[in-house]
């Protein structure tokens, strides 16, 4: 008898609800599940609910962890400015805007499914708040070796340089992600390489 109950409490432990796994491995899970769904039905047509059963957990369980779809999509930006983080470090060999810009192509560009929330990233970098508190913390962390293109210079003038270099980033990774450069037959290595010659000084 006493097998019995034993065996029924690991097999209920088995389909417990994602919520009680433990929150990071379900903040995860979510996660990967939203990456999922917005790859199959875009950032409009995702749902909550189809969220929810990608992860294998009730809605209820979902809305423990993200009040609505909106505190999700900004936990995503989050996690995906992390990842851009780590693409921009594993590029240390490159020329800090080569790598920032490879960097912002392998997470934002075309056909990358975190290239729906650049606006979410925008917004929450123009708007403050919490969220955009932690949206400034994580660019900085991605985008601080553009300073390194200007070792000596006056400390004003690094923050301008690096600054307006990080604009000109995100404002490619724009262009490539909206399939812009791709209908002007032009390639990013070769927008890159013309901004690098034009601020070459």
């Amino acid at each position: 008898m006493a097998r019995a109950k034993s065996k029924a409490k690991r097999s209920a432990a088995k389909r417990a609800p994602v919520g009680l796994r433990g929150r990071e491995a379900t903040r995860q899970r979510l996660r990967a599940a939203a990456w999922a769904v917005f790859r199959r039905q875009g950032l409009a047509g995702a749902t909550v609910r189809a969220i929810a059963a990608q992860a294998g957990a009730a809605v209820g369980g979902l809305y423990t962890y993200y009040p609505d779809k909106d505190a999700l999509l900004e936990d995503l930006a989050l996690s995906a400015l992390a990842e851009l983080g780590r693409e921009v470090a594993a590029r240390s060999r490159d020329a800090p805007l080569v790598a920032v810009s490879g960097g912002l192509h392998a997470v934002f560009g075309a056909g990358q499914p975190a290239a729906a929330l650049l606006p979410i990233v925008f917004d929450g970098a123009r708007n403050g708040g919490e969220f955009g508190k932690r949206v400034a913390g994580r660019l900085m962390s991605a985008l601080g070796r553009l300073a390194a293109d200007a070792q000596g210079r006056a400390p004003d003038e690094v923050a301008v340089r690096a600054l307006a270099t990080a604009c000109f980033a995100f404002g490619l990774s724009l262009f490539e992600s909206s399939g812009q450069l791709a209908r002007m037959d032009t390639p990013v290595d070769a927008v890159v390489d013309a901004f690098r010659r034009m601020t070459r000084s």
